[in-house]
């Protein structure tokens, strides 16, 4: 803590202390001779008067010296502030403004959105800062942290404030702030964040973990959150797949969430026309309850082969428009050929795969999603692979190094690869080629057995792109009622370059486990080689129900629907990895192009605008990377014959636009304790002139003033009583020191005559 004055002048005024003083020893009455017959008496009692005297004087005199005292340090202004703070309040500071500035600072209260406040907020702190300040404003869409030229240079980069999709969290805007004030040469550093304190935007680090590090900086959070928006919430939707055959219906699941009274809002599906303009396909009412979850689900049936582009939209209007609305890209188109190559038999050994992912009535109404070839793995290297898009490989035996050889080549190129491990493998020792371990990203070890049947598929996670759509039924995936007795223990290992070929070109990672069992070993793995992608699962779906050594039940228990899932997701994954057609904006979306000889390819933004992409021309990829603005991207070069046509989707994370407001406990935890946040200008202002100035004591010195000249008032009225008192009092002493004389006279005659 520290003492400061505003006005540090006006303390000379401590010197009127002496007046008093003065004054007592100028005014002093003098004593008075007096003489009586009674001399000793009178003396006695002169020195009694005159030790009280001096007291009751001395006490007169501190009381006054005090009141002018008091009085004058009063009038300075006494201030008492924190530590780490100048004594001078108006000298100059180091200020940095972090401002959130993502989607969700749209929501309207009041007719005001909620980055409006904070600029308005933060103008009126502007009027408070000392001259020759130096100002720096930081905001959430990134851009570089530097202090304004000159403070009308910040308050109108705050004018140019837009709420954008967020290149950094709120706690890493502050550290770029606390970082730029370490380069100020200022001894005074203020940060001030405008947060709408709301679950969005307090994701991930708590700003405390940030603050923690500097503690002489002074840091102020300003709520300019809304308490009484009504808001409609697209959190999310989910598509089965965003690769389908034609004819197939698209399926679409939408989550909801509602902040206000229970409502009742439709929801709309419209596809993107050729004439850039949205056509609905599908309406749902859908009632809205507070504070709860909500789902949705469309099948929009009749797309048309091609590269499909749509919406989701909330009927209506509400306060915050930017969750109103989710994009969505899918490709429809003839169904991927695939190469399913079993073990001999191959129809009794390859029938489980084939049926799952081309079921035979969907295969006949030409709305599988695949269609599959079923070939015996002997003939695997004697049927020409050019027209597959993917090939299954089931309970494989050891394969000559040439047919691994051709495998790595075919997958490099950007093509997927699924292998079922079982039985035939062997032994490790026969079937781990050193091409087999290039390609599969590792070796198998050894047969693991639970014959109890107490072992089975255990992810630990849904997050890779293989199990993400089983997040829809989460617990509920019953596992545990196919049990896996037998599997192969698969050790990933890191591979050198084939021969002949650059190390750059090898793909130098090992087989990355996606799944595992339940007892910890991984069941599914997945590899890059080159441009393409291997999936590895340990055990195999080859063997009938009936068969004694069967290694698991997925493909033969009650209801099988996670094998037909986990069938399809795992080629799906192995044949489209390379295409990002949904993303979060912000990030990279990566597409094939389908053609080598394009150098680059145009891409048009939902803002409107176009800029040219370069291809890389070894992979046949492009990359986009200004993803910022959610919406539909066309991606184009060429003719509508011959030319490339593509396209994604970019959509806000749930963060951006979640404005659920924190309680003060949540707040607490994430601030810190002892943080002061401000929510309305009033205590702006007052929370900044404790910090800069501190807390003003001068109401506390003028009420002891006031005391002390009571007391003064007090103390005098009662040691110096009227002059007609003092007199009679006098005279009454006098005459009574006569009588003790002629008393005392009396009594000395009475003791001579005796």
């Amino acid at each position: 803590m520290g003492l400061s004055f505003l006005t540090p002048m006006l303390l000379a005024g401590a010197a009127l202390v002496a007046v008093p003083l003065v004054l007592h020893m100028i005014m002093r009455r003098k004593p008075v001779k007096r003489e009586f017959p009674a001399l000793r008496f009178l003396k006695e009692r002169a020195i009694a008067n005159r030790r009280r005297l001096r007291l009751n004087h001395l006490l007169l005199l501190f009381l006054r010296m005090a009141a002018l005292a008091l009085l004058a340090v009063a009038l300075a202004r006494p201030t008492l502030r924190g530590a780490g703070w100048l004594a001078d309040g108006e000298g100059p500071v180091a200020a940095v403004f972090v401002f959130d500035t993502a989607p969700r600072m749209l929501l309207r209260e009041a007719n005001q959105t909620r980055l409006e406040q904070a600029a308005a907020m933060a103008k009126t702190l502007f009027g408070k800062l000392p001259p020759t300040s130096k100002v720096a404003v930081i905001d959430t869409a990134g851009g570089a942290a530097a202090f304004s030229p000159t403070i009308a240079a910040a308050a109108a980069r705050i004018d140019r404030l837009a709420a954008a999709t967020p290149a950094m969290s709120l706690a890493q805007a502050m550290a770029d702030g606390y970082r730029l004030l370490e380069t100020s040469g200022l001894a005074r550093h203020e940060i001030y964040v405008f947060t709408d304190c709301s679950r969005g935007a307090w994701e991930g680090t708590p700003a405390l973990e940030v603050a923690a590090a500097h503690p002489d900086v002074g840091l102020l959070y300003v709520d300019v959150g809304a308490t009484s928006a009504q808001n409609f919430s697209i959190d999310g939707i989910d598509l089965a797949s965003d690769v389908m055959a034609a004819g197939s219906p698209l399926s679409i699941e939408v989550s909801t969430s509602r902040v206000g009274p229970d409502a009742n809002r439709a929801i709309a599906v419209e596809l993107l026309a050729p004439d850039g303009h949205y056509a609905r396909r599908a309406l749902k009412p859908c009632g809205w309850k507070q504070g709860a979850a909500g789902r949705v689900d469309f099948e929009i049936a009749g797309l048309e082969p091609g590269v499909r582009q749509g919406r989701v939209v909330i009927e209506g209007t509400d306060d915050l428009e930017a969750d109103d609305v989710r994009f969505f890209t899918v490709e429809v188109g003839t169904p991927a050929r695939v190469l399913v190559a079993a073990a001999a038999p191959a129809e009794s050994t390859g029938r489980f795969i084939r049926q799952a992912i081309a079921p035979a009535a969907l295969a006949k109404s030409g709305k599988a999603r695949f269609v599959a070839t079923l070939i015996d793995v002997a003939r695997l290297d004697g049927v020409p692979w050019d027209g597959f898009d993917g090939i299954v490989i089931v309970d494989p035996p050891p394969l000559p190094p040439r047919t691994w050889e051709l495998l790595e080549q075919w997958v490099a190129e950007g093509r997927g690869l699924v292998v079922w491990l079982g039985p035939n493998a062997a032994d490790a020792g026969s079937f781990n080629a050193a091409a087999a371990e290039r390609v599969l990203g590792g070796r198998i070890v050894r047969v693991w057995r639970s014959p109890d049947g107490g072992n089975f598929l255990a992810p630990s996670a849904l997050d890779h792109p293989i199990l993400a759509p089983f997040r829809r039924v989460g617990d509920a995936v019953p596992w545990q009622d196919f049990p896996v007795e037998r599997h192969w223990e698969f050790e990933p290992v890191e591979m050198p370059a084939a021969p002949g070929r650059a190390a750059a070109e090898e793909a130098a990672t090992a087989a990355v486990p996606v799944a595992e069992y339940r007892n910890g070993l991984p069941a599914i793995l997945e590899h890059r080689v080159g441009s393409g992608t291997v999936v590895t699962i340990t055990t195999p779906a080859s063997q009938p129900a009936d068969d004694p050594d069967a290694w698991n039940t997925l493909a033969t228990g009650f209801e099988p629907w996670p094998f037909v899932m986990l069938a399809n997701e795992t080629l799906l994954h192995a044949i489209d990895t390379a295409d990002d057609r949904n993303v979060v904006a912000g990030r990279p979306a990566v597409l094939h192009v389908g053609r080598r000889d394009v150098p680059a390819v145009f891409v048009h933004t939902p803002a409107d605008d176009d800029f040219p992409a370069v291809v890389d021309q070894k992979r046949g990829t492009v990359t986009v990377t200004a993803t910022q603005v959610p919406g539909n991207y066309a991606v184009r070069s060429g003719g509508e014959v011959g030319g490339v046509s593509n396209g994604f989707s970019a959509n806000l994370a749930p963060a951006t636009t979640d404005a659920t407001r924190l309680g003060d406990g949540a707040l607490a935890a994430i601030f810190g304790p002892g943080h002061r946040l401000a929510r309305t200008e009033a205590e702006l202002v007052r929370d900044v002139n404790l910090e800069r100035i501190g807390a003003e004591l001068f109401s506390w010195f003028i009420l002891l003033a006031a005391v002390a000249m009571a007391g003064d008032w007090i103390v005098a009225n009662k040691f110096y009583a009227p002059r007609g008192e003092a007199d009679a009092t006098g005279r009454s002493e006098e005459h009574t020191s006569e009588l003790q004389s002629h008393s005392d006279l009396v009594c000395r005659l009475l003791l001579e005559k005796k």
